[in-house]
């Protein structure tokens, strides 16, 4: 490995290392972990997008999360009167989610947020750089899920 490889290796070593401090420092979001967030926004969306309540297998599979994670994550988010579970009229096995009229307003208020975030990314760097910047992220994720999943 050549000299300059070794600096290309350290800026992306770097720079990943700001990014997870970032993440590390910023637990929380309007006072609800993020993880809380992830949940709360899932649901809104693929209700929205199918029609109907959703489950909680459907979440995991949208947050490539597993189901007891998900389970412990709805469970905290009834605590805190955001959401509501209901038992399937047709099947009594499946519990369906829904948000509360407190967890539709966290959920927009959660929308605002983000979108004020990323429309920042999007002045600071421009609408060329930032579908770049967009484009070169899903290449890493791509590449990190591969690298991860291949034997080592």
């Amino acid at each position: 490995m050549n000299k300059q490889s070794n600096i290309d290796i350290k800026k992306f070593i770097d720079a990943f290392e700001a990014l997870a401090r970032i993440e590390r420092h910023n637990q929380t979001i309007m006072g609800i972990k993020k993880s809380e967030a992830r949940v709360l926004l899932c649901i809104e969306f693929l209700s929205k997008e199918k029609g109907y309540k959703v489950n909680i297998s459907e979440i995991s599979k949208s947050l490539s999360i597993t189901s007891p994670s998900t389970t412990e994550f709805v469970k905290n988010l009834i605590n805190k009167g955001y959401i509501e579970r209901h038992v399937n009229q047709t099947d009594k096995r499946v519990i369906e989610i829904t948000l509360t009229d407190e967890g539709k307003k966290i959920v927009e208020s959660l929308k605002k947020y983000f979108n004020s975030l990323f429309s920042g990314i999007v002045e600071r760097l421009g609408a060329e750089q930032s579908e770049l910047l967009i484009d070169l992220l899903d290449k890493v994720n791509i590449y990190f899920n591969e690298w991860y999943a291949s034997p080592k």
